[in-house]
């Protein structure tokens, strides 16, 4: 992620910004409570995963669909908020190829079945 990352920088002429490690980094209020929202949504659907695997009336495609969901919406949001509200919109394609890399990284991870998981 770090090489790609340096390489979309050099090749966009994105600025680097220093952002906190293990913060949430939100551009605005709107963003902290969409992302917010996201996160509690996360959490009720991670009790229900649980609760549907204890009984096996789930299938580790299912989890991992919801998985790259999240994913997806997570990432989503926070990259057009880079792209609609900071002074340095190219941002949000770095957020993006982030998202890309670690969506193909968990279908690669399922696909492969590389967690030996009984995928039947």
């Amino acid at each position: 992620m770090y090489l790609i990352k340096r390489l979309l920088q050099s090749l966009f002429n994105i600025e680097k910004t220093k952002k906190k490690f293990f913060s949430y980094n939100h551009i605005n209020k709107s963003h902290a409570r969409i992302d917010w929202g996201l996160r509690l949504v996360t959490v009720v659907v991670n009790f229900i995963l649980i609760f549907l695997i204890s009984y096996e009336r789930i299938s580790i495609l299912s989890i991992s669909l919801v998985l790259v969901l999240i994913i997806i919406s997570d990432y989503l949001v926070r990259a057009f908020f880079e792209w609609r509200y900071t002074d340095n919109p190219k941002e949000a394609i770095l957020t993006i190829s982030d998202m890309v890399i670690l969506l193909v990284s968990v279908i690669l991870v399922f696909g492969m079945n590389l967690l030996n998981l009984n995928v039947s």
